[in-house]
């Protein structure tokens, strides 16, 4: 689900804006650890983080006569550090001002409208922009070991990892209790 997610965004990008964009680990990338990608947006993911509030209690699920065991569903934002690379600084900066107003003018990407991410089991992207501070900016270039390049931050919100046991459980049907007295 992680990857078929940031996959949906960069072929989104790919058919919406002129610069190429690429997945890629940007720590590997700068340091030559990683094979060149003739792109100049690379997109890498630098965090994951749980939303602990939108946990639903269930422990079962029904469906048709059936109840399945099932642990709740994870919901997970993923920050997305959108870097451009390799095509001059002054290109690098207008490739990611055209990845930010993409994101501008469409931050919610639903299955209803893409075929895609209802294939992938989707229901829908959100992109936030995140705004670091340059304390935090340099803590994150130093993180991923590489010197400060043209890159914007986007928080994807709401990845849903749901799954459920295949055998399915038997429901109780009656309880029967046994009241002993005490002398």
């Amino acid at each position: 689900m992680l990857y078929p997610a940031i996959e949906n965004i960069q072929h989104l990008l790919n058919n919406g804006i002129g610069p190429t964009v690429a997945i890629a680990n940007i720590a590997e990338y700068t340091n030559g650890g990683e094979e060149q990608h003739d792109a100049d947006i690379l997109i890498s993911l630098v965090n994951i983080e749980e939303v602990r509030l939108a946990r639903e209690p269930r422990y079962v699920v029904k469906i048709e006569d059936e109840l399945y065991p099932k642990n709740p569903a994870v919901h997970l934002d993923l920050s997305l550090l959108f870097t451009a690379y390799g095509a001059g600084y002054e290109n690098n900066i207008r490739n990611l001002q055209e990845v930010i107003a993409f994101f501008q003018k469409q931050p919610v990407f639903r299955a209803v409208d893409i075929t895609e991410l209802a294939n992938d089991g989707i229901e829908r992207l959100t992109l936030e922009l995140v705004t670091l501070s340059f304390e935090q900016l340099q803590q994150l270039w130093s993180m991923l070991g590489g010197k400060y390049q043209p890159s914007v931050l986007y928080k994807m919100r709401m990845l849903t990892i749901d799954s459920r046991e295949e055998q399915p459980v038997i429901a109780i049907r009656e309880v029967e209790t046994i009241l002993k007295r005490r002398n």
